[in-house]
């Protein structure tokens, strides 16, 4: 049962990551410093909850807020990031049962980057939407917009990471959610492309 709890606890996590990127590994890297959900003292993982590796995602956190503004870039360096931070703490929940790394950081890696790339898909995608402008509008709504979402999508990596942490049974739930959308998303595209086919 410990093992089944720590791959659901390392799932979680990494979908944490790829829904709310650095924010979101702030937010575990903190945890594990105080030892609240993930305990790594004594293992080889313990850096997940050290001082530097607090003040690197500090600066990871800062450069994702302010510093990926345009849509190119952001797909890919998401997708990196939640795929190396997921294998980390995919590995340090299961080490911290007493268990073998190599399972966590497999499943950490994957569900990371397969959930980033289909986060940011969805980001981008209602960041275009909402900041199409509207009649009357002033400002930058394209700027209001990102910074709008962004902020969403990081809380709601932040609320993955505390089920992980305190309820990891109940991440299997995020999976089960990302996958509708990811199926949704695909649907509606394919009805798009259709339509398009049939003007020409």
């Amino acid at each position: 049962m410990d093992l089944l709890l720590a791959i659901c606890q390392a799932i979680g996590l990494a979908l944490a990551v790829g829904v709310g990127g650095p924010p979101a590994g702030l937010f575990i890297a903190a945890m594990a410093k105080i030892h609240a959900g993930i305990d790594v003292r004594g293992t080889d993982w313990e850096f997940l909850g050290s001082t530097w590796f607090l003040v690197l995602m500090v600066i990871l956190t800062a450069f994702s807020f302010y510093g990926m503004r345009s849509d190119a870039p952001r797909r890919v360096p998401q997708a990196a990031f939640a795929a190396v931070f997921g294998a980390i703490a995919g590995g340090a929940s299961l080490v911290e049962q007493g268990e073998g790394a190599a399972i966590g950081v497999i499943f950490g890696l994957l569900v990371g980057a397969g959930s980033a790339l289909i986060a940011t898909d969805v980001l981008v995608g209602a960041q275009r939407r909402a900041a199409r402008p509207r009649r009357g509008s002033s400002g930058d709504p394209e700027a209001a917009a990102a910074a709008t979402l962004d902020l969403i999508f990081a809380v709601a990596g932040i609320a993955i990471a505390i089920v992980a942490l305190f309820l990891p049974p109940l991440s299997l739930l995020g999976i089960a959610g990302l996958a509708v959308l990811a199926s949704g998303r695909r649907r509606r595209a394919s009805e798009k492309y259709e339509g398009l086919r049939v003007l020409r």
